[in-house]
C-alpha cells in the first residue's frame, strides 16, 4: 500500500483492513488506543486490566477483520465494542467472587474437614503469609480494597494518598501473590477474588 495511512479516513481504513492491510490496522490500533483504553479505564478502575480488555478489542478486531461489518462510525462501534467486552468481563468475575463467597460460606457451615475446605484453608494460609510480607502500607492498601471493598477514592481519602499511589500498591500485591501462588494448584480457587 503506497498511500499514507494517517491521511486515510476511518471508511477507508475499515476496506483496507478487510483487506488485510495490516498498516490500515496499526493506524487503527494507534488512532484509538487512547480512548478504548480509557472508556475501559473509567469502568474497571484498574490500569492493567483496562489495557487487557483494550486488547482484546483490537485482537478481535484482527481476528475477524474480514467478517466485521462497521454500521455506524469507526469510533461509535469501537466505542459500543469496548463497553460490550467489559460488561462482559464484570459479568464474569461477579460469578467468580459470588462463587468464592459461597465456597467460604460452604467451609465455615461444614464441620467435616471435605478435600475442598483443605485446600482452601491451605491457600488462604499461603495468602495471608504473603499478605503479611508485603510492607506496611502496601498491605494497608490491599486489605482495605480486597478484604474491606473499599474503592480506590476511599482508600486514597483513609491513608491521605494520591490514587495513583493506590493503585500502585494494589498492583505490587497482585503481582508478589501471582508469583507466590503460581506453583500452588489450589490457588485457582481464589485467584478470580483477588485479581478482580
Amino acid at each position: 500500500m503506497n498511500k499514507n495511512t494517517n491521511t486515510l479516513s476511518d471508511d477507508q481504513l475499515i476496506l483496507l483492513l478487510q483487506q488485510d492491510e495490516e498498516a490500515a490496522f496499526d493506524e487503527i490500533y494507534n488512532r484509538y488506543w487512547s480512548r478504548i483504553f480509557t472508556a475501559a479505564y473509567k469502568r474497571v478502575q484498574y490500569r492493567e486490566i483496562a489495557e487487557e480488555l483494550a486488547q482484546d478489542l483490537f485482537t478481535s478486531l484482527w481476528a475477524n477483520r474480514r467478517k466485521n461489518t462497521v454500521h455506524t462510525s469507526l469510533a461509535a462501534y469501537l466505542s459500543t465494542s469496548i463497553k460490550y467486552i467489559v460488561l462482559n468481563y464484570q459479568q464474569k468475575e461477579l460469578v467468580r467472587k459470588n462463587y468464592y463467597s459461597e465456597l467460604k460460606v460452604t467451609a465455615v457451615n461444614h464441620s467435616n474437614a471435605t478435600d475442598e475446605t483443605v485446600l482452601l484453608h491451605d491457600l488462604q494460609m499461603q495468602i495471608d503469609k504473603e499478605v503479611n510480607n508485603l510492607p506496611a502500607k502496601c498491605k494497608s492498601v490491599f486489605e482495605l480494597s480486597r478484604f474491606e471493598e473499599k474503592s480506590m477514592k476511599e482508600i486514597s481519602a483513609k491513608l491521605n494518598i494520591s490514587e495513583k499511589t493506590v493503585e500502585n500498591h494494589i498492583s505490587r500485591a497482585l503481582k508478589a501473590l501471582k508469583v507466590s501462588l503460581r506453583g500452588f494448584v489450589p490457588s485457582l480457587i481464589l485467584i478470580p477474588f483477588f485479581f478482580l
